[in-house]
């Protein structure tokens, strides 16, 4: 029997407006998602508000307050009785303005959101005022506007973020991952907007400070050092129509991510296919396809060129001539690339040849020793580094040889258990059943012969395979022994990444690396693991600054410390143009032999490639 739609009018509605709070909790979910996002949204309010002074107060990494107070135009009783109202904004009047925005923000979502999962207190005065107006908004319920004393601009308490809907906040990273990405959008506000100044605190301690005078180069060295500012080559193109001007890096500094990857469009900090394809353009021929190249851009063009409504946080646009923009910004980019320094600095590999050969500019900067290595009488000629292992004095001790390599098998074959037994020598070819002779080619490649055939090895990959397994049993064992560096070395970094690593300063210490802030923008490296054959502090902590950004974890974590210990390995592993003599070789391939599997490197990359007599018949066209 088929219902009567007229008699059942009468029932309750199951579809029914949701309350306005319920929706803006809603619309939070698009806009807000971390402590990050406030910190954005209220830095661009205050800049669309003609700010020249910007000050940003962090609490537990912005879970617990986020305050930024600016020296911008103010609003009166009207403005702030509005300014939690969904979709109330001052910067749009009709659909027209859609087609031309030039603000930073438009939709008047932001505030209204915010509002709806934190407590908000928005104290404003303009500036011919002489008092202040204060407004409270307790998770979406809103007083009424009140008299109150203050400075000129605008000041914005955003407490107890998702203190009512406690799901949400359980997505929430720990405090020194938030406040990286609280301070990473701080960094890029402050380089997208010259001639605005920048204060951010946390706890009360200052974290990030830029003046307004400073220009964009001043800017790029005070949030990311001299190293990376010095070798910045300028961009500069105007057709008329586009005008571009930054710097772009040599692609020595090229990055697994994005991170320093900055395009400003208007002021607008944004991601678009089209700029990131091409920059990889410009850079193509120059930088491996797999790293993301380093540069600061401005790009500026009318407003109606360009669609910023496409996406809810406003990172995404649309060109409207996205074909002349693309000519356009590559014929500025290429020269520009072209002109960087792109070889490598000839005193880090001077240093590192110097490391490989056994000489030591200073002795806490020399090979470290392995923990495991065999005896093997000592030489007067040969140099000495220091070596502190915990629990013992510092001591003398010979620099280690690719043959000396640890044995880091948990369950030897019996070739090699047998071997030990016997006190066999390590180059006895029916013990290691690894004949040779073996040929190196570019002192990078091994070449062995094998019953049907022969294999190639990739010297890199294997025994950066067998350091990373070496690390992962000390790790599990627990006996990561650390070499302390007489005189520690210091590494620029950003500040976000000080606060990761200074938060995370005990975890990685126990993973064998010993850092401590040095300064505002740097660390010094205090020790590294002790089984290093290489050890390369500034390249690892670079690595490890980056691993905990990215995953927003902390060292513990089981898959960071797996890519942390990946970095060390590769790092400090025999290199492609290191030369091994015939002992090196056996040695090395019987320590792969030794290991559960010794197919791959740590990133999956093979370790060999095998070819059979059967392969090359048929490359010979025998068979």
């Amino acid at each position: 029997m088929s219902r009567d739609p007229i008699a059942g009018a009468s029932e309750e509605s199951v579809i029914v407006p949701l309350p306005e709070v319920v929706r803006n909790q809603i619309a939070a979910g698009e806009v807000i998602e971390r402590p990050a996002s406030i910190v954005k949204e209220l830095v661009e309010n205050s800049l669309d508000a003609g700010s020249g002074h910007l000050q940003v107060d962090l609490e537990e990494g912005g879970a617990k307050l986020v305050r930024v107070i600016d020296d911008g135009i103010g609003m009166n009783a009207a403005d702030l009785a509005l300014c939690f109202e969904p979709h109330a904004t001052s910067k749009l009047r009709d659909s027209g303005d859609l087609d031309h925005i030039a603000s930073l923000g438009f939709r008047g979502e932001a505030l209204a959101s915010i509002g709806s999962v934190a407590r908000c207190t928005v104290f404003s005065r303009r500036k011919d005022d002489l008092t202040g107006l204060r407004l409270i908004n307790e998770g979406g319920r809103i007083g009424e506007p009140l008299e109150a004393g203050g400075p000129r601009g605008t000041s914005i308490e955003i407490r107890d973020l998702f203190y009512n809907t406690p799901a949400r906040r359980r997505f929430l990273k720990k405090p020194s991952t938030e406040l990286s990405r609280c301070l990473e959008v701080v960094q890029r506000m402050a380089l997208g907007h010259l001639e605005v100044g920048f204060v951010a605190t946390h706890n009360g301690k200052r974290s990030y400070d830029i003046e307004a005078s400073m220009d964009l180069a001043a800017r790029i060295r005070r949030t990311f050092g001299s190293e990376l500012s010095d070798a910045l080559v300028p961009v500069e193109g105007d057709d008329g129509t586009f005008k571009l001007f930054g710097y772009v890096a040599p692609p020595r500094f090229a990055r697994r991510d994005s991170a320093r990857q900055m395009w400003f469009l208007n002021g607008r900090i944004v991601k678009d296919k089209v700029l990131i394809r091409v920059l990889k353009e410009a850079y193509r021929g120059y930088l491996d396809p797999g790293r993301q190249p380093v540069a600061f851009l401005h790009l500026s063009m009318d407003p109606s060129l360009v669609d910023v409504n496409v996406h809810p946080a406003k990172a995404e646009v649309r060109f409207r001539q996205d074909r002349r923009l693309f000519a356009f910004l590559l014929n500025s980019l290429r020269p520009a690339v072209a002109q960087t320094d792109m070889a490598t600095p000839g005193e880090g590999l001077l240093r590192k040849a110097l490391n490989r050969d056994g000489y030591q500019a200073h002795p806490g900067q020399g090979a470290l020793q392995d923990p495991g290595t065999l005896s093997r009488p000592s030489s007067p000629r040969e140099p000495f580094v220091v070596r502190e292992v915990p629990g013992r004095p510092f001591e003398p001790v010979q620099r280690p040889k690719i043959e000396d390599l640890p044995d880091f098998s948990g369950s030897p074959t019996q070739p090699a258990a047998a071997e030990r037994a016997q006190g066999a020598s390590l180059t006895d070819p029916e013990v290691d059943e690894l004949p040779g002779p073996f040929l190196q080619i570019d002192k990078t490649y091994l070449v062995r012969r094998l019953p049907d055939g022969f294999e190639v090895v990739d010297q890199h990959a294997l025994h950066e395979r067998i350091t990373y397994e070496g690390l992962l049993r000390d790790m599990a064992d627990g006996k990561v022994e650390v070499q302390r560096l007489l005189v520690p070395e210091v590494v620029e970094v950003s500040r976000s990444e000080l606060a990761l690593l200074a938060e995370h300063r005990e975890a990685l210490a126990r993973v064998g690396i010993e850092v401590e802030p040095f300064g505002e923008t740097a660390v010094a490296v205090q020790g590294m693991p002790a089984r290093l054959r290489h050890p390369d502090p500034m390249g690892l902590v670079r690595d490890v600054a980056e691993i905990l950004a990215r995953t927003g974890k902390g060292p513990e974590a089981a898959d960071v410390i797996e890519e942390v210990l990946h970095s060390a390995a590769c790092r400090s592993s025999v290199m492609a143009g290191d030369e091994l003599g015939e002992d090196e070789i056996r040695t090395l391939l019987r320590r792969g032999k030794e290991l559960e599997s010794d197919q791959t490197c740590p990133h999956s990359r093979p370790t060999r490639v095998r070819f059979t007599i059967a392969d090359l018949e048929r490359a010979f066209h025998r068979k």
